[in-house]
């Protein structure tokens, strides 16, 4: 068996990383939603590589949550649908200390841990907070359009979707805009963990990124602690819960978790949001034929998007989801992309239509782990906008669009994009 993963099986398997190289099936789960809302799935047996050799991982399966109630059902049920007693991601900790480690993101929190960990930065995410940096991501998403238009083509996805939230990031958390490259770095080997191109399924990879991530969060931390900022770094490295700091690893994991989802969701939102207006002619013309609302379109972008495909909950006790019986310990995986598309709440959901309202979608979740910095991430996908549609008539795609091998981002590594 090759190194990286191998192609989908066929029919088409929605836990399978390879299976979103061609995007999203979205008519597997129009067939879920029909069929079976909460269904089960067999995992596909998975190669991995350590120190130890390659292995195989295969998981023990789950129930897929596809239709938008029974997705906001698991939301809403915390003390039923748990994320620490497993963690929130589809595939299972490989040991209990990796579990033990994972444990201390936030995503993998329950109550009341969760909330104490939450409530040290929510602050920092609240909306009149968010609308003080407007100015600055406002610039940078100018600046960067600027720096494009002086060359022939450029890439979209690392020269504009990815480089307005590390450039934010950077400001947020007091670094140098030089480091910026090494958050990226980070990011795509983490998420990307089953991408050949990025993480690819290597262990110690992984492992390795975590360590050089931890020890520049380490360092860091000890120059904050001894002068603290005005900067996100700073109120972490300082800031106590029930009495106490951080500690070291708690810190870090922290830090991790904001710089990845801090720019994950919003590169992806981003990317995803400029592919469909240079590939859709239709589209492109509404946008430009007549005035919309920049903030009913982001929205829209989200629902169709969905960066974030899913997360997974373990129950802990038995229980009925949408008529299926649940059993204790047993593995729920919320999809986002698929709930997005219920018809059931959105009309014509297959539709992009920049005036939808109300849009209740769930890509940002729901319940007490919704997005914390869902308020960011709209700002900077409207910078953005504003910035690139005036020059929207004289950009066009010059090459292949590349998406990202993976279950849980629905990502795109590269769009080349050239002047007209």
């Amino acid at each position: 068996m090759p190194a990286t993963q191998s192609a989908p099986p066929a029919p088409v398997d929605i836990a399978h990383p390879a299976t979103y190289a061609g995007g999203v099936p979205h008519e597997e789960f129009d067939r879920r939603r029909r069929e079976e809302p909460v269904g089960w799935v067999p995992e596909p047996a998975l190669w991995r590589h350590s120190s130890a050799g390659r292995i195989q991982q295969r998981g023990a399966g789950f129930w897929a949550a596809t239709t938008h109630e029974a997705v906001v059902e698991v939301s809403r049920q915390p003390e039923v649908f748990s994320s620490a007693l497993r963690g929130a991601f589809l595939h299972d900790p490989r040991t209990p200390a990796d579990l033990e480690f994972m444990r201390q993101l936030l995503v993998n929190m329950d109550a009341p841990q969760h909330v104490r960990i939450r409530r040290l930065v929510t602050s920092v995410f609240t909306p009149r907070a968010v609308r003080s940096l407007a100015d600055t991501v406002t610039r940078h998403a100018r600046d960067l359009i600027e720096a494009v238009r002086r060359r022939d083509t450029f890439d979209a996805v690392t020269d504009l979707a990815a480089e307005l939230p590390l450039l934010v990031l950077a400001d947020l958390l007091g670094m140098p805009r030089g480091d910026r490259h090494l958050l990226y770095r980070w990011s795509n080997n983490l998420v990307g963990f089953d991408d050949p191109e990025y993480g690819g399924g290597d262990v110690e990879v992984y492992r390795q990124t975590f360590a050089e991530a931890f020890q520049y969060a380490l360092a860091v931390a000890v120059r904050r602690r001894a002068a603290p900022r005005d900067d996100l770094i700073s109120l972490l490295a300082t800031a106590e819960v029930d009495g106490r700091r951080l500690t070291d690893r708690e810190f870090c994991q922290f830090w991790l978790l904001l710089v990845v989802a801090g720019n994950e969701t919003t590169r992806h939102l981003i990317s995803g949001a400029l592919h469909l207006l240079l590939h859709d002619q239709a589209l492109r013309r509404r946008w430009l034929g007549a005035p919309l609302s920049t903030a009913t379109a982001v929205d829209e972008f989200l629902r169709v998007v969905t960066p974030i495909m899913q997360f997974r909950r373990t129950a802990t006790r038995d229980a009925t989801l949408a008529g299926t019986k649940i059993a204790e310990g047993d593995k729920v995986v919320m999809f986002y992309v698929s709930a997005n598309r219920d018809a059931a709440v959105f009309a014509d959901p297959h539709q992009v239509d920049l005036e939808r309202a109300p849009n209740p979608h769930l890509s940002f979740g729901m319940g007490p782990h919704f997005c914390l910095g869902a308020h960011l991430a709209r700002m900077e996908m409207a910078a953005l906008l504003d910035a690139v549609v005036p020059h929207l008539p004289r950009l066009a795609t010059t090459g292949p669009v590349v998406r990202l091998e993976s279950n849980f981002v629905n990502g795109i590594k590269s769009m080349p994009v050239g002047w007209t």
